[in-house]
């Protein structure tokens, strides 16, 4: 099954060069119990999405288990994701966060922004139409009083800067209903390094009015921290960085992962740590 997801077209070509992730990277979902693992049926809950491979970008499923590491590192998400092995086929096994034995039917109902702002398609890019921005997303999560989603969304922008997860956007955001009727900010899910494919170098959504990965520094996500009200954002912002600098000092990147990731998401970090633009050349 997982083999057979390749035999499809891959990916698609945007306006502006940008690579979007849902037309790059195949998936299946799975559920696993007793050590097995089985295809789900009939509307039976899933448990794990599993990614293989890509044609046409051969290290982004390795690239992006690197990026959900950093993610997990900075406190974003405590979901599993790991490479293993299918029948010669290594796929990314990612622990589904939507699903709980306590919840209906064994599902949390979750929200993307493009849904919750009444955008569409290309409108998941901020350029497209403006329907989706940060500071409307923040909006969305602190509408019922949640700053503790808006710093977490803080965060998120951070270690996907750091990482340079380029289409963090209006459909990789997303908010749980809860069956209490809370809501609150996803775990952090598609954390993408994209830096070293062929793309524009812009982040989906903008930075203190800047799209252009490479130029934007600290002071650019404090301050689109200010605009959402965050009470600490230079606190917030180091914290997820310094997360980051220690992840990347300790861990590697799987085997078939982009061979300069390791060392880009190093020197994003440490430029931003030390005032300087992201892609700055130390």
């Amino acid at each position: 099954m997982l083999a057979n997801t390749q035999a499809a077209p891959l990916g698609n070509r945007p306006k502006s060069g940008r690579t979007s992730l849902a037309g790059v990277q195949d998936k299946i979902v799975l559920a696993h119990k007793e050590d097995h693992w089985f295809q789900v049926l009939e509307g039976y809950p899933s448990t794990y999405i599993i990614k293989p491979p890509s044609v046409r970008h051969p290290t982004i499923t390795f690239d992006e288990e690197y990026g959900l590491r950093a993610a997990k590192a900075a406190g974003l998400t405590k979901f599993d994701a790991w490479i293993e092995d299918f029948g010669g086929v290594r796929g990314l096994v990612i622990e589904r966060y939507d699903r709980s034995p306590d919840a209906p039917q064994g599902r949390i109902h979750q929200e993307d922004m493009n849904q919750a702002l009444g955008a569409s398609k290309n409108e998941k890019y901020q350029e497209f139409g403006g329907k989706v921005s940060l500071k409307r997303v923040a909006d969305v999560l602190g509408r019922n009083g949640d700053r503790t989603s808006v710093d977490q969304l803080l965060t998120l922008l951070t270690v996907s800067q750091a990482v340079g997860n380029l289409d963090m956007h209006g459909k990789n955001i997303s908010m749980l209903h809860l069956h209490d009727g809370s809501t609150r900010i996803a775990p952090a899910y598609d954390v993408v390094p994209q830096t070293h494919l062929d793309s524009d170098g812009k982040m989906a959504l903008a930075i203190n009015r800047k799209y252009v990965h490479a130029t934007i520094t600290i002071d650019d996500l404090i301050a689109e921290g200010q605009t959402w009200k965050v009470r600490s954002p230079r606190a917030i912002i180091t914290s997820a960085l310094e997360a980051v600098d220690m992840f990347v000092r300790s861990e590697n990147p799987a085997p078939n992962a982009y061979a300069g990731l390791r060392d880009d998401i190093a020197r994003f970090t440490r430029n931003l740590l030390d005032g300087r633009p992201t892609g700055g050349i130390n």
